[in-house]
């Protein structure tokens, strides 16, 4: 499900106006769309009903949502928070709503009226600002923030709480807490962000006669990932194909102290639908996968002393990195001077889209100029703490304002970020983020991540762009791990027992 900015839906009301869909007709449709919705949640008839409207046109889709629950049998009053109408629309829809017969009051001039208002109220409409909120609470909008907060009622929203900004995440002190949100034709950016969603409630999309052709061409730049997106960025696998028209993953991982790191990335990767996995490290490595994953082919490497991937080998994986149509490279490597240059060698020199993770992106923290030489998509899988360390700051940053500082590091380098935790995302350098809605708290082990390094090194292979191998990477690794938790609970469930569980993720094409 794609989200809109801010601009993009200006732009599309704009384009409505000049096919000669006025701003009227959509405000009366959002209105009307709105008030069956909130109807089809709870029957309004005979209950009370109370609509805080602003001065602009979510007032006026607000007025236009208060006279037709009047219609369905609603005892409804409007309480006006900023003062009369302030667009020539939104005046319009003031004047049909005075005529249909409800009862409106002036926070401004009687707030001891409005308190009376809200007395036995059973619904409360939130129509200050949706979208046209910036910045601070002013004080009047405040204090009807505070007074929808602390009804005891069911609340909807009028395409987005009060006090939220729609293409930012930041949202006032005072925000509306919504039940439902009621939005209008499409998703914005604060809709599917996980600090702001939560104020949202249950959402509801409804349609307020924009042309769907309208969209066809705009280039979105949010998304929340969902079984029919994350299906669509699959590849589609011909009947006369065989496996060299499924991709070549070079796989770069494991080190002595690290075996398991290795075994997991190539569990994902196999079970992913790429035609070859080569795994990439030193003897040890490649005899404990190839237990496992008889599958696999093999390029065994020389350790150095601390039995990880000696530099010199690196002569030998160059003639892998032509055949590859993607690499994964960081995996359990383990990290020293030989390690740290073995990464930047890669980087450098590979002709193909390279995932980095793990300690690769360790070695990379330490050498972050690399990524502005770098003529192939990267896309980089780093923790909370893994970020932390690529952006310099603590762990505590990141958490406090994660969608800025990762959205800015993957447009300043021009890579793909994942960023995992708590509803990981993905941010692209050319867009804004993929939300994920799938995993759970059992993914919390060592482990996860290797497995999830594979599962995208192998869709990326397979010629999916960088951004969409990442999101659907993402989504059916943490879909795994939530039909795997439906069986074996959060804390027994592991990172293997997840990998079995892909085969019932993916869908079956």
């Amino acid at each position: 499900m794609f989200a809109l900015s801010s601009a993009q839906m200006r732009a599309l009301e704009q384009r409505c106006a000049q096919e000669g869909i006025s701003a009227g007709t959509l405000m009366e449709n959002a209105g009307r769309a709105a008030a069956y919705a909130i109807n089809g949640t709870i029957p309004v008839k005979e209950k009370r009903c109370v609509v805080f409207c602003g001065s602009g046109n979510n007032g006026g889709d607000g007025f236009i949502t208060a006279a037709e629950l009047k219609k369905l049998g609603a005892d409804v009053r409007v309480v006006l928070c900023l003062g009369l109408p302030k667009t020539r629309t939104a005046r319009e829809a003031y004047e049909k709503a005075y005529a249909a017969g409800v009862s409106m009051v002036d926070l401004a001039i009687s707030p001891y009226g409005a308190e009376a208002a809200m007395n036995g109220v059973d619904i409360v409409v939130d129509a200050i600002y949706g979208t046209g909120f910036r910045g601070e609470l002013p004080a009047g909008a405040r204090a009807a923030c505070r007074m929808i907060n602390q009804a005891i009622a069911a609340v909807f929203a009028l395409d987005l709480p009060s006090g939220m900004e729609t293409d930012s995440f930041k949202s006032d002190a005072d925000c509306v807490h919504a039940d439902f949100t009621v939005v209008f034709d499409s998703l914005k950016p604060s809709h599917i962000m996980p600090l702001t969603a939560k104020l949202c409630g249950n959402i509801c999309i409804v349609n307020i006669g924009i042309p769907p052709e309208y969209k066809q061409n705009i280039q979105y730049h949010y998304a929340l990932v969902n079984d029919a997106l994350a299906a669509s960025f699959l590849p589609v696998r011909a009947l006369d194909s065989n496996k060299q028209d499924h991709g070549y993953l070079l796989l770069i991982a494991g080190s002595r102290d690290y075996m398991g790191a290795a075994v997991l990335a190539a569990e994902g990767a196999k079970r992913s639908g790429v035609g070859y996995v080569c795994l990439a490290s030193v003897v040890d490595v490649c005899k404990t996968v190839a237990l496992s994953s008889p599958e696999c082919v093999f390029l065994q490497l020389d350790k150095n002393e601390n039995g990880r991937i000696d530099l010199l080998a690196y002569e030998k994986l160059q003639k892998a990195m032509q055949r590859a149509t993607a690499i994964c490279i960081g995996p359990g490597l383990g990290l020293d001077e030989d390690t740290r240059a073995l990464v930047a060698a890669v980087l450098e020199n590979a002709n193909c889209p390279v995932v980095v993770d793990a300690d690769g992106i360790n070695a990379l923290a330490d050498n972050i100029h690399i990524l502005d030489s770098v003529k192939v998509p990267v896309i980089l899988t780093p923790h909370i703490g893994e970020m932390a360390r690529l952006l310099l700051v603590d762990s505590q940053t990141i958490l406090n304002d994660r969608y800025e500082l990762v959205g800015n590091f993957a447009k300043r380098y021009g890579v793909t970020v994942v960023c995992k935790g708590y509803r990981t995302f993905t941010a692209p350098g050319a867009m804004g983020a993929y939300m994920n809605t799938t995993g759970n708290a059992g993914l919390a082990k060592a482990g996860s991540g290797d497995l999830l390094s594979g599962i995208i090194g192998a869709l990326a292979a397979q010629g999916l762009p960088p951004e969409r191998a990442a999101a659907a990477g993402v989504f059916y690794h943490g879909k795994a791990a939530d039909l795997c938790q439906q069986d074996m609970g959060q804390m027994y469930m592991q990172p293997l027992d997840v990998a079995h569980y892909l085969s019932k993720a993916y869908p079956k094409l």
